[in-house]
């Protein structure tokens, strides 16, 4: 029988963070000596992974899981694999918020739940010797009759330095590079799992229980001067759900690793004298889970934040350490947000960028996830869960996900603040009441009637009909609008891509 294992992230096509989970679990596998093949494609490499699965024929495939439309590729390749008759296991956040609902798609064998690297070991060993599933901590399968079994939760990994992430069978590391700041040579890292706050809307509620766990110092710095010394890296961003869950180890941690860095934190962390110790210990940018500008809809959420303190940091690092880029994320459509608390999260939008010119501001609509916090008050409002998996690729950041939010307008609002708080942008004069019109929309919460939207979409699409063209636009493009299409998910490019 063959000891070919292969795993599989499908990606979009902005999001270049390696695919840590299956990098993990790969060194799980060969700890047991599997041969291990791991795949981190977008849906075009979707035929060339399924060829390759018929000519192995490996012992069984893995798909690691995100909701939204990164699903797409993932069912269609689960259905391909599933006929090749190969068993299909899926893991990762998605899968194991929903095992039961995943499998009672014909389509998938197994679902691992939570951490995969011990369960994917014994699942291994288990269907090398023809054993049952029933004693394997973290399966989730189908009797004989077709009936769900998810079997008892398998304990946290309390040691993660038994693990470490296969680097060496990623095709192309440098694809992973982040400009940050003047350092081009940027590559994420995880350095611990879970954090220690209670976000009513946070996977982490369900998933990782409000526990917080790192690797050993030793372990951190080693692989770090390994990507320094191996592809010559020269910045770390620390791509941790959170970074300081424990605030003076962590801090002890970045001196002692010593290079450039950037993570994410919480406002209430950024008082003058932690500002001055991330200027000193060369932050480059943050990201930030601001959420919401009002109060009654932190308090709702369980942020345990104040609204003032948004402004208040941004405040601090502009006069503390002005080159310190922040990126802040705010939710729209909270359950309990109303008009009112939505055009307050608007207004702080604006302050803080304002008050900090290196502030960026994104939104995202809100997605119910099952078990979570907010899931009961969701359903009570009249959220219907998609009865699916089809239905959960739907899910959009930029779309209206519940009866609340309209969709369309979810996409203008998107748009509007892409354009006048992501990207920062600002236009020759010619274009000044293209610009007026977008801050009156956003100062008026209106966002009906995007004109001007679909005429800046028009002429886009017919720019991109040549190469010719495309080039032509990005530089006309160029020198009449100024903006940064750098994010913390991607390298600059062209804006008519």
């Amino acid at each position: 029988m063959t000891k070919t294992v292969f795993l599989i992230n499908f990606r979009n096509q902005r999001d270049m963070y390696p695919p840590f989970g299956i990098m993990y679990v790969a060194d799980a596998l060969m700890q047991i000596g599997c041969e291990v093949r791991i795949w981190h494609e977008t849906e075009d490499g979707l035929e060339i992974f399924v060829k390759e699965v018929a000519r192995v024929r490996p012992l069984w495939v893995g798909f690691s899981t995100i909701t939204g439309p990164q699903l797409k590729p993932t069912i269609e390749a689960t259905k391909r694999v599933k006929a090749l008759n190969i068993p299909t296991v899926w893991g990762g956040v998605h899968a194991t918020i929903m095992p039961a609902d995943v499998l009672r798609e014909a389509y998938v064998d197994f679902v691992i739940v939570n951490e995969g690297e011990q369960t994917a070991q014994e699942f291994t060993h288990a269907l090398q010797n023809g054993q049952a599933w029933e004693t394997i901590r973290g399966l989730a399968w189908k009797n004989s009759d077709g009936r769900v079994v998810t079997n008892p939760e398998r304990p946290f990994i309390q040691n993660l330095d038994d693990f470490t992430p296969r680097w060496d069978l990623v095709a192309d590391i440098p694809a992973y590079f982040l400009q940050s700041g003047p350092y081009d040579k940027a590559i994420p890292v995880y350095i611990s799992r879970g954090c220690p706050f209670r976000c009513g809307f946070c996977y982490n509620e369900v998933v990782m229980k409000r526990t917080w766990r790192q690797h050993s110092d030793e372990f951190i710095v080693r692989q770090i001067n390994w990507l320094r010394d191996t592809y010559g890296v020269n910045a770390v961003d620390y791509a941790d759900d959170y970074l300081f869950g424990r605030i003076k180890q962590m801090q002890r941690l970045i001196e002692k690793v010593h290079m450039p860095w950037s993570g994410q934190v919480r406002v209430q962390l950024l008082k003058p004298e932690f500002v001055q110790w991330m200027q000193q210990t060369g932050c480059q940018w943050v990201n930030i889970g601001a959420e919401s500008g009002s109060q009654a809809v932190l308090d709702s959420i369980n942020k345990d934040q104040k609204a003032e303190w948004i402004v208040w940091g941004m405040r601090n690092l502009a006069e503390y350490a002005p080159h310190i880029e922040a990126n802040l994320s705010f939710i729209l459509g909270l359950p309990a947000e109303e008009k009112l608390e939505r055009r307050e999260t608007f207004r702080v939008i604006a302050e803080v960028a304002r008050i900090n010119q290196k502030a960026r501001c994104s939104v995202a609509i809100y997605m119910p996830y099952p078990d979570t916090p907010l899931w009961p008050d969701a359903l009570a409002r009249g959220y219907v869960p998609p009865a699916t998996q089809e239905g959960w690729t739907e899910f959009d950041i930029h779309k209206g996900n519940t009866p609340w939010v309209d969709t369309r307008q979810g996409e203008v609002m998107s748009d509007v603040c892409n354009i006048l708080f992501v990207g920062r942008s600002q236009g020759h004069w010619l274009l000044a009441p293209y610009y007026a019109l977008l801050r009156w929309r956003w100062r008026h919460d209106f966002f009906h009637f995007y004109a001007e939207g679909w005429l800046k979409d028009q002429i886009f699409r017919s720019l991109r009909r040549s190469d010719t063209l495309r080039r032509l636009g990005n530089r006309a493009l160029r020198r009449v609008v100024n903006f940064n299409d750098n994010t913390h998910k991607r390298k600059p490019g062209e804006a008519i891509a």
